[in-house]
C-alpha cells in the first residue's frame, strides 16, 4: 500500500476519527518507547522533534528518509502483533485504519494506545501535531510549528479571499483517475490558493477524463502518488492532447511533487500552497514576494511582505 492509497481509504473510512486520548499531565510519566502506526504519524513524530522515542513503524514510513531506519513492525493495516510485544513499547500511536482487533490484543498485555486521526482539513493537520506533541513532551514544539504554520496558510488564505476562482483539477491517481473531494485535505490546497476544486461535490475521488473535459478547468494540478517524475510528465502530455481544453489552450497543467503534496502536516501543506499558489493566481507572484527556485522549482513565499 502506497501513501495515496492509504490516504484514500483514510479518507473515506468510516472509522475516522478524532484524537480521543488525553495528553500527558505533569504527574503522568512521558513515553520513551514509541511505536507508529502510520506514515502520518511518523512524520509528525519527527516533525515536532521526538523521534528519539520512536522506536519502530511501519513498512510505508519512508518520510523523513530516516524513518526507514527504524525497526518495522509491518503495514498500516496489518502489523506484526508478536512484534510489537516482544519491542516493550511504552505506548502505541495508531491510525483509523489500524485493527481494531489487533489493538485490543495490545491492550491485554497492558500496551498504551494513542489513537490519532487522518487529517482532512488544515484545522486537523495542526489538531494532530498538537496533540502528538503534547503526548510526546514536546509540546512547545508543536504549538511553535502550528501556529506559525497557521499565520503563513491565513495569509494566504486572506490574499485569495476575494478574488475571482479558477477552475481546477488535482490528480491524484492514475489508475483509476483519482481526484480530491471536499473529504479529502488536498483539497484544501485548492480552497487556500483561491481555486474551485471541480471535484469537490463528488462523492468519491474517483473521476474519469469525461467529467474532466465536461468541467472544462482552466487549470491541471498533477501529483500522482507512487509515481515517478517521468510518469507525472507522461500524464502531463496525455491531458495536452485535449486541445479545447482551457488549461490546455493557456498551458496551465502542472506536474507536482507528490511527497510534498500528500503529506498532510501543517509545515509540508504551507509548503504546498507556496508552490501552487502562483500557478493558480500568477499574477499574486510579485506582490507577495514569492520567488521561483531556477533549480528545484520550488516557491517560497516571503511571508513578512504578505
Amino acid at each position: 500500500m502506497n501513501r495515496l492509497k492509504f490516504f484514500l481509504i483514510a479518507a473515506v473510512s468510516i472509522g475516522l476519527f478524532f484524537t480521543m486520548d488525553r495528553p500527558a499531565t505533569a504527574g503522568q510519566s512521558l513515553p520513551q518507547r514509541v511505536i507508529s502506526l502510520s506514515p502520518i504519524i511518523t512524520e509528525t513524530i519527527y516533525l515536532v522533534g521526538a523521534q528519539d522515542r520512536l522506536i519502530a513503524d511501519t513498512n510505508y514510513c519512508n518520510s523523513p528518509p530516516e524513518a526507514q531506519l527504524k525497526e518495522k513492525i509491518g503495514s498500516v493495516t496489518r502489523m506484526n502483533v508478536e512484534k510489537i510485544i516482544r519491542l516493550r513499547p511504552d505506548l502505541v500511536i495508531a491510525s483509523a485504519l489500524t485493527s481494531e482487533k489487533q489493538l485490543m490484543i495490545l491492550e491485554s498485555q497492558s500496551i498504551p494506545i494513542f489513537k490519532s486521526e487522518n487529517p482532512k482539513t488544515f484545522k486537523q493537520m495542526c489538531e494532530m501535531t498538537l496533540n502528538i506533541g503534547e503526548r510526546l513532551g514536546h509540546g512547545n514544539q508543536a504549538r511553535e510549528i502550528v501556529e506559525k504554520a497557521e499565520k503563513e496558510a491565513g495569509r494566504i488564505l486572506e490574499l485569495t479571499r476575494d478574488l475571482k476562482k479558477p477552475r481546477v483539477f488535482m490528480q491524484i491517481g492514475l489508475k483509476p483517475l483519482h481526484s480530491a473531494n471536499k473529504e479529502m485535505f488536498i483539497n484544501e490546497y485548492i480552497r487556500y490558493t483561491g481555486g474551485r476544486n471541480i471535484a469537490e461535490n463528488e462523492s468519491s475521488g474517483i473521476y474519469s477524463r469525461e467529467k474532466v473535459l465536461a468541467e472544462n478547468p482552466q487549470i491541471i494540478l498533477i501529483a500522482t502518488m507512487g509515481s515517478s517524475k517521468k510518469a507525472g510528465e507522461l500524464e502531463k502530455q496525455r491531458w495536452m492532447a485535449f486541445k479545447a481544453m482551457e488549461a490546455v489552450q493557456s498551458r496551465r497543467v502542472y506536474v507536482l511533487d507528490p511527497e510534498l503534496i500528500c503529506s498532510p502536516t501543517p509545515m509540508t501543506f504551507v509548503n504546498g500552497l507556496k508552490v501552487i499558489l502562483p500557478l493558480v493566481h500568477p499574477h499574486l507572484t510579485d506582490s507577495t514576494a514569492i520567488r521561483l527556485h531556477p533549480v528545484q522549482g520550488e516557491a517560497v513565499l516571503d511571508s513578512s511582505k504578505i
